[in-house]
């Protein structure tokens, strides 16, 4: 009796273990969408239990001179940037930051934020990414809701939002510029023309405030030092707020194999491509998912080159793309409409472009034929949210796809159409009910929220609170957001 105790008991972990690896729970569900998967998708994909800035190191050790940044002139290849994200963990670690603290980010698209979010994770530092540009009042909200006590913060934006630092636990200001990772002369015309502009910021000589290229510079590394080697794949890594489409932005705690996941996910579905040529154009903002995700995370992942550029302009974004052969641009629907409608495209200065991105909402097809007409690059709809890293549907890169379609699951990722009102009611093929999902890039909680937390997520799914539809060959279909009465 006891050796088939043993049996039965090795059997149940097996096939719990299988579970997690395959998104079963020990159930067998039907995935019409596979068969759609281009032949370069695996159906799954494994997904390492390690922290999110060991991505960076392994890109580092295997390209130290492969460029990783350009920013207005400056370049920054994956040696310096990790030297750079290892000198920031110090400096958190000598003072005095302790795991599970939280960091606070409100900065542009710049270098100082992937060193700062990758510093700050290796530390075992949290991370939180805020807007710049929402309201004093939501900012203030958020700073508190969060518990922040030192922020990152871009040096024009402090006069702005200062008066609302008093009322929160901030105390402490890592003040970042612009001028601090260009190469001179730029660095010097800047501040030129900053001056000019009313936009020249100085640090108060306060004890409570440091630049962020000083404070790496004064911090020298500790050889022996252990940071980052403890953490693993379940650890906190970030907290992003929502966009509040359901009531007050929460703020979502994602966890290092979240993002890890979702950043392999969407490699899987880009392909192998021609890596030593890859170039990303990172306009949508890190403080928003799907920026941290492609803009950030994934080109790091890739080895890839990434241009960072802090706002959307048509005819920057194009000189851009023709300056730094970008093949890859992931944008929100007015990007992509912006760039339908331009008329002075000309196809030959951005025939490097293979691939765009479209995420963050609907694109009518008739936005989509005039983006790849001008542009001379398919355009790719993908669907996401917040509370899922972000990514969860896109249409397939090389084959068919949909009009009106957000396209199909990635690996790993299962979907479903339920009732809202009955979650465990699975809808008929063909009908609108609350899409649901789950997968390993699903959030852990929403930050200190624990009803809201037990709200949308039920046995592992996460509920979208999306209305949608699937059709028989398992594409989906975003209708409209779900009016809850709770929310």
């Amino acid at each position: 009796m006891r050796r088939k105790d043993e049996v039965e008991a090795q059997r149940r972990r097996w096939t719990f273990y299988e579970a997690i690896k395959f998104g079963w729970e020990e159930e067998k569900m039907e995935r019409p969408w596979l068969k759609f998967y281009d032949s370069h998708v695996p159906r799954e994909i494994e997904i390492p239990d390690m922290p999110i800035h060991r991505i960076l190191e392994d890109t580092a050790d295997r390209f130290p001179k492969r460029p990783a940044i350009y920013f207005f002139g400056g370049k920054m290849n994956y040696g310096e940037l990790r030297n750079q994200m290892n000198l920031f963990t110090q400096a958190l670690v000598n003072s005095g930051f302790q795991k599970g603290e939280r960091l606070g980010m409100l900065l542009a698209n710049m270098p100082q934020g992937v060193i700062g979010a990758f510093g700050a994770m290796k530390a075992g530092v949290i991370p939180v990414f805020f807007d710049p540009l929402i309201e004093n009042e939501e900012i203030h909200r958020q700073l508190n809701d969060s518990r922040v006590e030192t922020v990152v913060i871009l040096d024009i934006i402090l006069p702005r939002v200062a008066k609302v630092f008093p009322q929160t636990r901030v105390k402490k200001f890592i003040v970042a510029g612009v001028k601090e990772y260009l190469p001179f002369p730029r660095n010097f015309f800047f501040s030129l023309a900053a001056k000019g502009r009313g936009l020249n910021v100085n640090i108060p000589r306060q004890a409570n405030f440091i630049s962020f290229k000083q404070m790496i510079q004064n911090t020298l590394l500790d050889p022996s030092s252990q940071a980052g080697a403890s953490i693993g794949g379940s650890a906190e890594a970030v907290i992003q707020y929502t966009s509040g489409a359901e009531g007050p932005p929460k703020g979502v705690v994602l966890t290092h194999l979240n993002l890890v996941a979702n950043a392999l996910q969407a490699a899987s579905w880009m392909g192998e491509g021609e890596k030593v040529k890859e170039a990303f154009l990172s306009i949508l903002p890190f403080h928003h998912a799907y920026g941290m995700t492609l803009g950030m995370n994934l080109p790091i992942l890739r080895g890839a080159a990434s241009v960072h550029l802090p706002r959307f302009e048509t005819g920057q974004a194009l000189a851009n793309i023709h300056k730094h052969k970008i093949t890859f641009f992931p944008a929100s629907p007015p990007m992509v409409e912006a760039l339908a409608t331009y008329l002075l495209v000309s196809r030959n200065r951005v025939s490097s472009l293979k691939s765009c991105w479209a995420v963050g909402g609907a694109i009518s097809e008739e936005t989509i034929k005039g983006f790849e007409r001008n542009m001379a690059a398919r355009l790719i709809p993908f669907y996401g949210l917040t509370e899922a890293s972000p990514l969860t549907h896109g249409a397939p890169v090389l084959g068919k796809r949909k009009e009106g379609s957000v396209g199909i699951p990635l690996p790993n990722t299962d979907a479903r159409i339920v009732d809202p009102q009955d979650p465990a009611r699975e809808k008929p093929v063909g009908e609108e009910g609350e899409l649901i999902i789950r997968g390993p890039q699903v959030m852990k909680a929403y930050w200190k929220n624990p009803e809201e937390t037990e709200k949308k997520l039920r046995d592992g799914w996460l509920r979208t609170g999306d209305l949608a539809r699937m059709d028989e060959e398992g594409w989906f279909y975003i209708m409209q957001k779900i009016k809850r009465a709770d929310s």
